[in-house]
Formats: C-alpha cells, structure tokens, sequence
C-alpha cells in the first residue's frame, strides 16, 4: 500500500476526528478558531464516554452509534442553547468566539492567520511522520505495541471499547484501561477496514499534524490574546518540537499518552479562561466551564497522566488568580468576601493537587527508570528544547531566550505563564538528573520516573515562552522595515550598505505585511533542522520490518500472513507474546491465547502457555486444547523483544525441535506456523 492509497483513509480519519465535535460545538455557537480547536477533544469524548455507556445500553461500538449519540447530542445542544437564548436575550453561544485582531497587519492576516499557520505546521508534521513510517503498513517495532495493535483490533471485533473493562484484551483480566485512543482508532478501522497499522499510522498523523496544532493555537489565544502573529508563530513552532509529537512515538511506543497531550493545550487554554486569567476575558463564568467539562473526559479516558500534569501546569495559574484578586482588594476594585473565596478555593486546590499526587503514584517498584545525567545538562536540555539527550533545536533555543527576556520585562503580568513552564522544567529535570528516591517518585512516579514521558510535556509550556520570543522578533523587523520606508534617499546613504539595499526597495505596506509571513513560515521551516532530523531517523529505524526487527521481522510477518489460509476461523493461536506472536490477533486476525504480555490467565489458558508442546505426553493438555480450540502454534524462535526470562515456557520445546506430533503448515526460515496433532 502507498500513501496516496491512504487518502480516502485520511478522510474517514478527519470524519471521525472532527465532525462530531464540529456538529456539536456548532450547534452551540461555538466558532471560528475555537470550533476548529475544540472539536477533536470534544469528539475524543463523545467516543470514549459513548464505548463506556454503549454496552449499558445493549448497543455495539460501531461508527453508526457513534456518529448517532453525536447527533442526539448536538441536538440536544441546539435546544439547550435556543432556549438560553430566548431566556437570557443575549448571545446564545456558550462559549468565547474571540475574533482575530485586524489592526496591525490587515484584515486578510486576520482571516488567513488560522488556515495558513495549522497548514503549514500540518504539512511539516505530515512530512516527518510518513518520512519516519515508511510503508503505511510498517509498525512500531517495540514492547507495548503488541498491546496497543491488539486492542484496537480487539474494540473493533467485539464493538466494545468500553475503559471500564478493556483491561488486557481477556475475560479474566477485564478491568480499568483507558481506551479513548484505542476507541477512536477502533471506529477508524470499522469504517474503512484498513489493517490495523494503517489505521494507527494514519491516527497518529492526524492527531500530530491537525490535533495537536490547533490545540496550540487556542492555548497561544488564551495566554496573548487572538494577534495573528502569535497565532502563526504557535502553529509552526508546534512542528519544532523532537519532544512532542515525536518522541513518544518513537519509545514504548506510547500512543495513549501521545494522544492525551495532543488534547493537553486545550484543556490548559479552557482552564486559564475558567480561572478569569485568560488576555481576553470571557463574557461570564459559564462557557468556558461548559467546554471544559464537554472536553475533560476524553483526555482523562485517553490517559490521565495528562489529567495530572494538567493539575500541575494550573498550580501557578491559580496562585496567580489569588494574587490577582488580593492586589484588587487592596486597590478596592474587589470585596473582601470574593477574596476570601478565591483564596479558600486556591488553598483547596493545592491540598486537591498534593492528595492526588500521593494517591496515584505507583511504588518504586513500577517506576523502575533511573536517572541518566546531571542537573546543568537536564537545564541546558530544557533551554535547548533537546530532551533526552537529542541535539539542540537552536531556532527554538533562541525564540525562548528571546521569550524568557519578553516575560521578565512584563513579569508582573506574566510570571505566572514563566512559573507553568518552570514547573514543566522541574518535573523534566528531577526525573532525568535526581537521585532515586521518595522526593523523586512522589513527584515525577505518576509517570513511572520515566524521562520520556515527562519530556513529552515540555512543549506544552515551552512553546508560549517561544511565541512570546518569535513575536517580539518579528515586530523588531516589522518596525525596522516601516523605519527604513520613511528614510529619505539622503538618510538611506548613510546607513551600513545591508541596510542602504533595504531602505532603497521601500516595501509597500502590502509587501511589508507578507515579510512578517514570510518570516514566521521561515522560523518554521528553521525549526526542522538537526534534533528532528535524528527523530525521524529513530522512527525509520523502529518502524521498519526487516531480517532482524525487534518485535516481528520479515520471516515472522511472512508467516503471519499465511495464518488466516491455516488456521479457520474460531481457531485460537498459542504464541509466545514477548516474540510478536501474539500480534496474529491484529495482523492475521485470528485470537491469541494470550493478546497482551502482561494479563490474568485462567487455569486453562495458564496451562497451554506453561505445557503446550507436552499434548503428547501431558495427560491434562489435551483436554484444555480442545475445551479452547487452540491446536496452533507460532514458533519464532526465542528473541524477545526486550531481555527478560521467559514467563511462558510452553513452547520451549517447540522451539528448540523437540516437541513430538507437530505438524508444520507454514514456514519461512525459522519462522513457523504449526499444529499438534496428539490431540486430534
């Protein structure tokens, strides 16, 4: 399959990652860049609220429930808003349609800002992801994708993708999992039928290239205002960053998370609103609460590690709420009472913040990452936009120098923008450079001590410093450009001979004003140098199936798809899922006795995966090979995926050729596809 293949996909993926959320939002009068930014997030929680109620309801999980709720939704929102409005009088949207500001670059900056920024970050984003894939069909060749691949084909062949029992794909270990990803690229499969790693492929672009840069945006209006400077310079520079949305596509391979921060800078933007800390106040308290609460669910079911570093990020949003309000009081522009709510309200969110960071963090023994460098290298990473070890990204070292001077000189009003991003700063630099310990897993365990994890976070707080630097910079050229324009032709002589040849070409307002575009798309493409250059080249090398792929290489892949003319349907295959066996379920559609590596066995499934190759001798193997219809086998040897002893050494024998009555039906090289016949 080719990548132009992949556009009716691609469309089918925009459907189902936009259109309930547009439906929705619009019918509540939500417009403009809000409608745009909004609408994933809200979609991810239709998706994921509607797998959780769907089996309540006795309705299957398909693309026709959910594009139904999402109508009955928006319906019902159309009439929540008609009658507010014949109530109220008033405008009957609920939430914030800031318009951009035409004033200093023209009007069609105003109305081009949104379309060209999210099109061109798109565009560069698009580019690294197929660049980095390959083959639509490749996959991430590492450990939790035969999780992630089996879950989604797991929701799409059962139409339950509820979070409350996912759990690990069997009946005996149905339990909590966060599904909203898996949910929405399960409806993505049913409705095209594509294989499970097209869909993820194309999910993912989707969810880096349009997703995450819009949620950008909002974030950038929230803390600046609607300046379409600001508002450009966020969508390219959100294309920059090796640390999102790349890195954690290129590590675990962690699609969940990835997924979740790609909704993060929405929340956080709604969140600075609700707090009354936006640049542009909202109209009332309402809308942006509304959002807030149609937008939460689907990142806390997509995963709620983000649901945590949101809380964190809001620490210094809301003590800067509090000092706001006290300084009102003491210039009598507020009441004593209001300032005695905020500040009660402020303190029961830092004792809401610190209960929830000791209750969800795991023991030290499931946060087994250790640090890895020093704290003057973990800062320099952070100023240098080059986590985890990757080569600064200059372009956004500069712009954040640039941006972190622009704060200090308006600190009063923005130091609590610096104290999110010093926060993000912390958390990166205590789990890569502290020693292990209680101090350490109390504050970075949520995230397993995993620097990657927390790394990933660093561009939601670093990109606004960045903005901040890039629209200081492109103002600075702006008014250099105006001031050469009014020099006469004697004053332009006596200028530096770089600047004379400026002076001289005179721009026309109209020209001046597409220098700043042609600058911000500059700044952009800069940006894509050097640390992205070595993320794609980990992408290329983790998604590419060869002779020696960690998780499944050619000979295995060979086999797996010659097991759907072997094995007939109902047949239950037994795998080693360390090997990659267990993706059969996901690339050959047939079930796995074990579709997960981690995961509560019953009896029966325990014994095939401790004795399977003993059906010939093994009195009590026969018995529960029937009872499952599990008379096949892959064999692909004994490499792992990661090092570890074998927890499943059921087909030891099988692999080592001594196992008795096997029967082989496929095979390439040491890759094969066998049968027992002792039970037959």
């Amino acid at each position: 399959m080719t990548w132009w293949q992949t556009v009716p996909t691609f469309a089918s993926a925009a459907l189902i990652y936009f259109l309930p959320g547009l439906t929705i939002l619009a019918a509540a009068g939500v417009r403009r860049l809000n409608l745009a930014a909004l609408a994933a997030p809200v979609s991810t929680s239709v998706a994921a609220c509607a797998a959780v109620v769907a089996p309540y309801l006795h309705l299957p999980y398909t693309p026709l429930v959910y594009f139904a709720i999402s109508a009955v939704l928006a319906i019902g929102t159309f009439a929540v808003r008609w009658w507010w409005t014949h109530k109220r009088n008033g405008d009957g949207a609920l939430a914030e349609n800031g318009r951009l500001d035409a004033n200093d670059l023209g009007r069609w900056t105003a109305i081009l800002a949104v379309p060209l920024g999210v099109t061109l970050a798109a565009a560069l984003i698009a580019r690294r992801f197929i660049t980095g894939f390959g083959s639509p069909e490749n996959f991430s060749q590492t450990f939790d994708n035969v999780y992630h691949l089996n879950a989604v084909y797991h929701i799409a062949q059962t139409q339950n993708g509820s979070s409350l029992t996912l759990g690990n794909l069997t009946a005996a270990s149905s339990y909590f999992y966060p599904a909203g990803m898996h949910d929405m690229m399960a409806l993505l499969q049913m409705l095209t039928g594509n294989p499970v790693p097209v869909v993820i492929n194309v999910g993912t672009i989707v969810i880096g290239a349009l997703v995450w840069p819009l949620g950008c945006m909002f974030l950038i209006s929230r803390l600046v205002g609607y300046r379409p400077v600001a508002l450009m310079a966020a969508a390219v520079l959100s294309a920059g960053f090796s640390a999102f949305p790349y890195l954690l596509i290129g590590f675990g391979v962690l699609y969940p998370n990835n997924a979740a921060i790609a909704l993060l800078p929405v929340l956080l933007g709604l969140a600075v609103e609700m707090l009354g800390m936006s640049r542009t106040a909202a109209s009332s308290f309402l809308p942006p609460v509304l959002a807030f609460c149609a937008t939460l669910p689907g990142m806390v079911l997509t995963h709620p590690s983000a649901m945590v570093a949101l809380l964190g990020f809001l620490v210094p949003v809301v003590l800067g709420r509090l000092v706001r309000t006290l300084l009102e009081l003491r210039n009598g522009k507020t009441s004593k009472r209001v300032a005695i709510v905020w500040a009660a309200a402020s303190a029961a969110y830092l004792a809401a913040v610190a209960v929830a960071w000791t209750v969800l963090r795991p023991g030290l023994g499931a946060a087994p990452w250790t640090p890895f460098q020093s704290n003057a290298r973990a800062i320099g990473e952070i100023l240098g936009s080059a986590p985890m070890g990757t080569t600064t990204a200059w372009v956004l070292a500069v712009l954040t120098v640039i941006g972190l001077y622009v704060i200090a000189r308006t600190l009063r009003r923005t130091w609590w923008i610096l104290g999110m991003y010093l926060v993000g700063a912390l958390f990166y630099m205590v789990v890569s450079s502290w020693p292990p310990g209680t101090f350490r897993t109390m504050l970075t365990g949520v995230w397993y001590n995993d620097s990657f994890r927390l790394a990933a976070l660093l561009p939601v707080v670093t990109l606004p410093i960045a903005v901040f630097g890039a629209e200081w910079l492109v103002w600075r050229l702006r008014a250099l450009l105006e001031y050469l324009a009014t020099l006469t032709p004697e004053q332009a002589r006596s200028l530096p001979s770089s600047m004379a040849g400026l002076a001289r070409l005179r721009l026309p307002a109209p020209a001046r004003v597409v220098s700043v575009w042609v600058v911000i798309a500059l700044l952009g493409v800069a940006a894509q140098g050097g640390t992205l250059s070595q993320v794609q080249q980990r992408l290329q090398s983790i998604f590419a199936v060869s002779k020696t792929s960690d998780l499944v290489d050619e000979d295995e892949l060979k086999v797996l798809q010659q097991v759907d003319g072997k094995v007939p349907q109902g047949g239950v295959v037994v795998g080693n899922p360390l090997t990659g066996a267990s993706l059969v379920y996901a690339l050959a559609g047939r079930q796995a006795l074990a579709p997960h590596i981690f995961g509560e066995r019953t009896e029966m499934e325990q014994l095939l995966l401790d004795h399977w190759d003993e059906a010939a001798y093994n009195k009590d193997v026969c018995p529960a090979i029937r009872k499952l219809n599990a008379y096949w086998a892959l064999d692909f040897g004994t490499k792992t995926v990661i090092p570890t002893e074998d927890p499943f050494p059921g087909l030891a024998d099988l692999a080592a050729g001594t196992a008795p009555d096997i029967e082989v039906l496929a095979t390439s090289n040491k890759a094969r596809l066998v049968r027992t016949t002792a039970c037959d």
